[in-house]
């Protein structure tokens, strides 16, 4: 199938002048001005007058087949389904377990993003849960890294929270070590995704690894680093020293300084948004709240589409669209080193987002095929009830 895509504002993240771009079944074929399909090809010519091109987004933490149940067995957050994820611009997901291991297992997650993958979205999974040591499909870390393809790391390994496992340095370093020779032999990422409580240590843990071993910063992805000021204190310093830092977007019950809008104006305004900041969404994940005692009070649940809704909010009040656009595509696919994703380049997916002309998300294209046209569904998931 062919596809031409005419007269579009094209942001790669990188700003360019109005091209055309030109998909060949699930790549990106050419692009440029005044393209025309050859008179051999069958395919479709879409014109996006007026509307900016950017490449598909990523969300590297979201709980695709379900999380939560700290208030017991029913407060587990339902599956995600595919729509969610195109409506919301997402076409590559990274699914991941959180403090429920048990009910949630690495097998579910990793049936649950084949599942999606199988209905038109790229995905990959993390390997393991909150606990340390933590869960894996197959004996240890490193073959899951080797072995099976999807998993791109650890995660999400909770650290300063008291959820967690409350792990010995001896144990992260360990883990750390593992994901690293694992994402060595495996040519992954092997990053370890950690979530971070409001626990007083906070980062401490991480700095004392890398203070005794050898374990370079950046194996390290510290995410929920907009959940304190504190924590934002602490990420600031861990990013100014060459790691990575992982925002997580929808926290609306959060002083308005937290939220992803203000942390990644602030970020600009210092020039500190470089490539090693990204955004996240932690959708359909749990969003318990806790007293002073750490007695559950409340309860929520994440949603995929915040992911875009509050780095167009950071947009439109300022930040420049290449500099937000970066942290939900070419810096995730760095960090994560997921080829041929995050940017829009001969060669690569063809993961596509057309934004109108108030940068909300009007169509999707997920490896070459049409997913969203118009804001509204053209694929659905297999159980999904269509409108």
């Amino acid at each position: 199938m062919w596809q031409l895509l005419k007269n579009t504002k094209l942001y790669c993240p990188e700003y360019n002048e109005n091209f055309d771009v030109l998909m060949v079944g699930k790549s990106i074929a050419a692009i440029g001005k005044d393209l025309k399909l050859p008179d051999y090809a069958e395919g479709e010519v879409v014109d996006l007058q007026g509307k900016t091109l950017v490449p598909g987004f990523i969300d590297a933490h979201v709980h695709i087949c379900g999380g939560g149940g700290e208030a017991g067995p029913a407060s587990r957050t339902p599956e995600l389904q595919l729509t969610q994820l195109t409506k919301a611009g997402t076409t590559t997901v990274v699914g991941c377990l959180g403090t429920d291991s048990v009910s949630r297992s690495m097998a579910a997650l990793l049936v649950k993003a084949n599942a999606l993958q199988g209905e038109g979205v790229s995905t990959f999974i993390y390997s393991g849960a909150y606990q340390v040591p933590t869960r894996t499909l197959l004996d240890n870390l490193e073959e899951d890294l080797i072995l099976i393809s999807k998993i791109v790391g650890a995660g999400e390994i909770a650290i300063s929270d008291h959820r967690s496992a409350q792990p010995q340095i001896s144990e992260l370093e360990h883990l750390a070590a593992a994901a690293r020779v694992g994402g060595m032999l495996g040519g992954k990422a092997g990053i370890v995704h950690l979530h971070l409580g409001e626990g007083k240590r906070g980062l401490e843990p991480i700095w004392q690894i890398l203070e005794q071993t050898e374990i370079p910063i950046t194996q390290f992805v510290p995410t929920h680093i907009n959940r304190t000021h504190t924590l934002i204190d602490q990420g600031i310093k861990f990013l100014l020293a060459g790691g990575h830092i992982d925002l997580t977007a929808g926290c609306d019950d959060f002083p308005e300084d937290l939220q992803v809008p203000a942390v990644l104006k602030m970020l600009n305004q210092r020039q500190l948004l470089n490539d090693r900041v990204t955004v996240t969404s932690d959708g359909n994940g749990s969003m318990p709240q806790y007293n002073e005692a750490g007695v559950l009070i409340g309860m929520g649940v994440g949603s995929v589409e915040v992911l875009w809704r509050d780095v167009r909010r950071a947009v439109v009040e300022g930040v420049p669209l290449e500099a937000a656009l970066r942290t939900i595509t070419a810096n995730v696919a760095n960090v994560l080193r997921l080829h041929n994703k995050g940017m829009i380049r001969v060669g690569y997916d063809a993961d596509l987002v057309a934004l109108d002309g108030d940068l909300e998300v009007d169509s999707v294209w997920a490896m070459g095929k049409c997913m969203l046209r118009n804001k509204q569904p053209l694929v659905w998931g297999t159980y999904e009830k269509k409108n």
